[in-house]
């Protein structure tokens, strides 16, 4: 074996206490083979001393070939859970004569990784119901207002009516003194103004008629009025009340975009 090589495989347990966590160390040739490792305790070999280093990914060859160091990461597919690292040539006279290999478990990172970004999704998936709380109290806020306009209408409608009731009213007044000058002059005139005085007698009838009928018309009118004042209302505090939910979504959906992003960070950390 090559001197440095040896001096490395012999030093190895001193290069393990340069690092402040378990790292799986290997020394190999340049031809790949294994010339000696150290391991972290409870960590079983993956290779044995002589055996020949598997690199698919062809990494190893790059570091011998050029002499760069590069850093590597396999998933968990090949140790059993997930490493990485760097690979170091090691020279002797300028000639790249093997190489150290310096790995460790990432595995606690990777379920970091995982957690944030499910707890990304389930931010988002929140926030795309927010949304959809969001458009629906818009629309409900649409359609009172919509409604509220309706009941002014309504309202204008029903004070337009109540006018022409309340003009009806004074004709039947007139028609109604109309007819009692009527009589009293069928009266002056005898026998002569007899049937004259039957029709005054129906005009004050129906006078009459017609004034009970526009009262009571009247006070339909009014309850109208009185009761569409009281959706106006109605419709006013649910208004206020969907503007509150507005504003109280929009402070959660603050939030919410503020966690995506923090969570997005967090991911984007965990990678490094």
């Amino acid at each position: 074996m090559n001197k440095n090589l040896q001096y490395i495989v012999d030093n190895l347990h001193i290069i393990r206490q340069l690092y402040d966590k378990d790292v799986i160390i290997s020394v190999l040739d340049k031809d790949k083979v294994v010339q000696g490792f150290s391991l972290p305790p409870g960590i079983p070999p993956q290779a044995e001393v002589g055996s020949v280093f598997e690199d698919p990914s062809g990494i190893f060859d790059e570091v011998i070939s050029k002499g760069i160091t590069k850093h590597n990461y396999l998933p968990k597919e090949v140790m059993g859970f997930p490493v990485e690292g760097n690979l170091v040539p090691i020279k002797d006279g300028g000639q790249v004569v093997g190489c150290i290999i310096c790995t460790y478990s990432v595995e606690g990172r990777e379920k970091v990784r995982e957690i944030a970004t499910s707890f990304q999704e389930s931010i988002q998936e929140i926030d795309s119901s927010v949304q959809d709380v969001v458009g629906g109290i818009e629309t409900l806020f649409s359609m009172l207002t919509s409604m509220s306009k309706m009941t002014l209408d309504v309202e204008q409608d029903v004070n337009a009516a109540a006018d022409v009731v309340n003009k009806i009213n004074n004709n039947a007044s007139h028609s109604n003194i109309l007819a009692l000058n009527a009589s009293i002059e069928a009266a002056r005139s005898g026998e002569a103004g007899r049937g004259f005085a039957v029709v005054a007698t129906e005009m004050g009838k129906l006078a009459k008629d017609s004034g009970n009928s526009a009262t009571e018309i009247k006070t339909t009118l009014s309850a109208i009025v009185s009761h569409l004042q009281a959706i106006m209302n109605s419709i006013k505090e649910a208004n206020d009340v969907a503007k509150s939910y507005m504003d109280n979504i929009s402070s959660i959906k603050s939030v919410l975009e503020q966690t995506i992003s923090l969570a997005s960070e967090l991911e984007n950390d965990v990678k490094l």
